[in-house]
C-alpha cells in the first residue's frame, strides 16, 4: 500500500509560497518525491524495500533475535535520554516497538520519525493508529536531509551502520544542527568489538555479507563524523556494552 498523503495533480512552486505553512507544505510534497537511494535498493532491499519485508520483519522477536537479545538493553538506554515533553527527532524508522515506546515516553511532546522507504512509513502510520499516538508525527524524508527543528533529542538508532560514508557524515552533521541549546544527539550503533567477544566470526560474516557499511564504525568514532565546527560545540560521552559490540554516543549542545 502507498504510505503517500493525497495531494492534488496541481502543481505549486516555490515562488508562489508566501507564507511558512506554504514553504512547509511545499517541502513536504517535495519529500514525497524523492526516490530511494541507490545504496538502499542496492544492499538492503531483502530488508528495506522489498514489499514482503514488513509482515516478515517487523515484530520485535526480530531485532531481538538480531541484536543478539540486547534489543531492550540498547532501547531503554536510548529512551533514558529522553524526559517527558521533550521534542524528539529521529530520522529513520526502527522495526519492532521502539517507535511506539519513544512516542510514549516523549508525550505530551512531539515524536517527528521520518523515512525514505514507504513501507516503513506505512508500517509506522499503522503503529500511530493502533496505539493512538497523537503526537507521533511521519515523515518521508532522505536520512541525510532531516526534518528541520529545533529539537531536544534527536535519535540515531542502528542507522549509521547502514549507509555509506557520505550519508554517515551527513547524518551525523545533519542531527546536530537541528539540536537545540542545551539538547542532545544520540547515537546507538554498532562498535569494534573486544577481543575477546565470541561473536567476532559471526559478526565479521554479516557485514562482510549482508551489511558492508558496518565496517567503518569498528575503525571510526562516530564524533569524527562530524565537523570541526560542530563537533566542538558539543560535549560527547561515549560508552559501550556487550563485549564493545555496541555504542552509545551522546552529544549535547553547549551552552552559548
Amino acid at each position: 500500500m502507498d504510505a503517500r498523503p493525497l495531494v492534488t495533480d496541481a502543481e505549486f512552486s516555490l515562488s508562489e509560497a508566501t507564507t511558512d505553512a506554504e514553504r512547509e507544505a511545499h517541502a513536504a510534497r517535495q519529500r514525497w518525491r524523492l526516490p530511494v537511494p541507490k545504496y538502499l535498493v542496492d544492499v538492503y532491499t531483502w530488508a528495506y524495500v522489498a514489499p514482503y519485508v514488513r509482515r516478515i520483519f517487523d515484530h520485535q522477536w526480530v531485532p531481538a533475535v538480531i541484536l543478539w537479545f540486547q534489543d531492550q538493553a540498547l532501547m531503554r538506554r536510548a529512551l533514558d535520554e529522553i524526559t517527558p515533553g521533550d521534542r524528539v527527532y529521529m530520522p529513520a524508522s526502527v522495526y519492532g516497538t521502539f517507535c511506539v515506546d519513544m512516542a510514549k515516553k516523549t508525550a505530551p511532546g512531539p515524536v517527528t520519525i521520518s523515512d525514505i522507504s514507504t513501507i516503513q512509513l506505512y508500517s509506522l502510520r499503522k503503529k500511530r493508529r493502533a496505539f493512538g499516538l497523537k503526537n507521533l508525527f511521519v515523515r518521508r524524508a532522505n536520512a541525510a536531509d532531516p526534518i528541520k527543528g529545533p529539537y531536544d533529542v534527536a535519535i540515531s538508532f542502528l542507522l549509521l551502520h547502514e549507509v555509506p560514508e557520505d550519508y554517515k557524515a551527513a547524518i551525523v552533521n545533519g542531527l546536530l544542527d537541528q539540536v537545540d541549546e542545551g539538547g542532545k544527539a544520540v547515537f546507538v550503533d554498532y562498535h569494534k568489538m573486544k577481543w575477546w567477544q565470541p561473536l567476532w566470526p559471526v559478526m565479521a560474516f554479516v557485514a562482510w555479507t549482508l551489511e558492508p557499511f558496518t565496517f567503518s564504525l569498528w575503525k571510526n568514532e562516530i564524533a569524527d563524523y562530524a565537523s570541526p565546527d560542530r563537533r566542538a560545540k558539543f560535549t560527547w560521552t561515549k560508552s559501550t556494552s556487550f563485549g564493545g559490540l555496541y555504542q552509545h554516543v551522546v552529544a549535547v549542545r553547549k551552552q552559548p
